[in-house]
């Protein structure tokens, strides 16, 4: 008797040492969900892979426009060549957002210091500070406009949340607006002429008491990338079917 049970529980019937039933002939319970089969199969759905092969060829361009729109901004902040005046084919000095440098033609020195230096009215203007806080603002932004740009531009758009659509298309706009800003304000509050006047002409020199240098041009090219890039966006957004 007992080697017959024995031999039931043992036999080669494919079980499982130790089980008298295997588990998966037990039938499940219904509306119970069968988490361990299904755990996979959700990770699958659910698992987001980036890449630039999700993009279309205006999102691509307009990527590549922030970036440089990024890098020009950076050489226009930092470089103190927003403004320049010539001196018998020399230049007498030249300026930026942070500083401001005359040569001395006695010595053929370069002294550089803040905007009030040999000011006739001491202290900086209000439109010099707008510009410097713009440069300031603009520099803070365009880190996380080019990462929120990047991010967008590689989603897969199938799966994409609308508020990020949104996100970005603001911030692009935003990179645009702060160097234009910039430079329509530098274009009208400069005093131009009067900063440094240049008291002679001589026939024999082509003197130029002021003129925009090349930040400026730079800080142009700046918004002019950073508002094609968001025109690349909206074409994009129009031709496309996105949620």
């Amino acid at each position: 008797m007992a080697s017959s049970i024995i031999s039931e529980s043992s036999g080669g019937d494919n079980q499982g040492r130790g089980y008298a039933v295997r588990p998966m002939d037990v039938d499940k319970p219904r509306g119970v969900p069968a988490i361990a089969a299904t755990t996979y199969s959700l990770d699958e759905e659910t698992k987001i892979s980036y890449s630039c092969h999700y993009a279309s060829l205006f999102l691509k361009l307009s990527s590549a426009l922030l970036g440089v729109s990024c890098v020009i901004q950076i050489i226009a902040i930092g470089a103190p060549y927003w403004s320049a005046g010539w001196r018998r084919d020399k230049m007498a000095w030249h300026e930026g957002i942070w500083m401001t440098c005359i040569r001395h033609e006695e010595d053929n020195k370069w002294i550089c210091s803040s905007y009030d230096y040999q000011n006739s009215k001491p202290g900086i203007p209000g439109w010099y500070s707008f510009t410097q806080a713009m440069g300031l603002i603009s520099i803070v932004v365009f880190l996380p406009t080019l990462m929120v740009n990047l991010f967008f531009t590689m989603h897969p758009k199938e799966k994409m949340f609308k508020g990020l659509r949104w996100f970005n298309l603001i911030l692009t706009g935003i990179t645009g607006l702060l160097p234009f800003m910039m430079v329509l304000t530098w274009g009208i509050g400069h005093p131009k002429d009067d900063r440094f006047p240049i008291n002679y002409n001589e026939k024999d020199y082509d003197d130029d008491p002021f003129e925009f240098h090349f930040s400026f041009v730079f800080e142009i090219f700046a918004f002019l990338f950073s508002f094609a890039a968001l025109a690349l966006e909206i074409i994009d957004f129009m031709r496309s079917n996105y949620e």
